[in-house]
Formats: structure tokens, sequence, C-alpha cells
């Protein structure tokens, strides 16, 4: 998954495909993004086509802490009103983080927590990726997905 694989029109296509939506997700979270922890979230129109992105910087001590539910749940309370005033509106969600490619239970706990909070709030989630230095790669949303 790499940026450079984006055609020049990607932003006209929908955010549909993974592969594809890795690659603008390679796009939007930089290096430094991904070595300091950012909580990024990549706002969709209702055709599921990029509109914008927003980062949120994560404490240092994110990866160590057992509050990934209640991270996300923070990081996402300013969005969900503004996403309310779209009717429609998509998100892509991504955790930005230093360390291993995977950190399975940490990843797994942040996609469920994206899952859950934004089913909660009627937003429709249209995937859940973790950035590193060395790649991206979608964890599973629920546990039973990940059997």
């Amino acid at each position: 998954m790499s940026f450079e694989n984006l055609s020049a029109t990607w932003a006209d296509e929908p955010l549909t495909d993974p592969d594809a939506t890795a690659d603008a997700v390679d796009l939007m979270v930089s290096l430094g993004d991904r070595r300091r922890g950012t909580f990024t979230i990549l706002i969709c129109d209702p055709d599921d086509h990029y509109l914008a992105t927003v980062a949120i910087e994560l404490p240092a001590t994110f990866s160590l802490d057992s509050s990934a539910a209640q991270l996300c749940e923070t990081a996402l309370h300013p969005i969900i009103p503004a996403v309310h005033t779209a009717p429609g509106t998509a998100l892509v969600l991504v955790l930005g983080r230093p360390g291993p490619a995977r950190m399975t239970g940490l990843d797994a706990q942040w996609a469920r927590a994206a899952g859950t909070i934004c089913a909660a709030a009627g937003i429709r989630l249209l995937g859940f990726y973790v950035a590193t230095e060395d790649g991206i790669y979608q964890p599973a949303l629920t546990e039973s997905a990940a059997a």
C-alpha cells in the first residue's frame, strides 16, 4: 500500500475499495503523524468520495493506556455533531502509531471502539485502518470478524 498507487483522480472515486482506501490513508497520515501517534478522520460525502481530513494528536502514553475506547470516544466527540449536520456523511478512521506493524490487542481495541461508537451515533464507517512506519493494515472491527 502506497500513496504512489493513487490515480490522479482518486478523490473523485469512492473510498470503498480497501486497497485504494489504504493508499489514501498512506497519503493523509504522514510518517510524523505515525511517529507521534494520531487519530485521523477522513470525511467522505454521501457517495463515499473524500472531502477532508482531521488529525488529532494522541497523548504520548496512548499505546500503554488500557482506555482505547475512551480515547476514541473523546476524539470523535466533536466530530459526531458535525457529521450529523450533513446526512449521509461517512468516515474512514485511522490510528497512526509508532511501533511494530501489528499490535493486535491495541489495534483491535481501537477498531472495536470505532465501530461501536459510529454505529451508536448512526454514522457510516467505511473502514478502520492502522498506519505505522511499516505500512497500513485493516484490523477486524469486531471480535466475531476476527474469528
